[in-house]
């Protein structure tokens, strides 16, 4: 929501759509994109507790970044490229 500091929102969006509690986060990087639409993509490191589970947005599951490459839009490619530098 565009009144809500980025990282709060963070914490929100993860405890509604996995069940998980932010315990510490950490704001990895943030861009601004138009490849598709106008997009504001934030990224966080995050350390959560909790179980994890699905919401009416789905069901969340870990992925490996060879996974997660295929499935991202073209504007999310730039996190999996910096996540996947040593």
């Amino acid at each position: 929501m565009p009144w809500e500091d980025i990282e709060k929102a963070a914490h929100r969006e993860i405890l509604e759509e996995t069940g998980l509690r932010v315990t510490h986060s950490v704001l990895k990087m943030h861009y601004l994109d138009s490849v598709e639409v106008p997009v504001d993509l934030s990224v966080f490191e995050v350390e959560a507790d909790g179980e994890l589970r699905a919401s009416w947005e789905g069901t969340p599951r870990w992925l490996d970044l060879n996974e997660l490459r295929q499935r991202v839009l073209p504007s999310q490619r730039r996190i999996v490229d910096t996540l996947g530098q040593p």
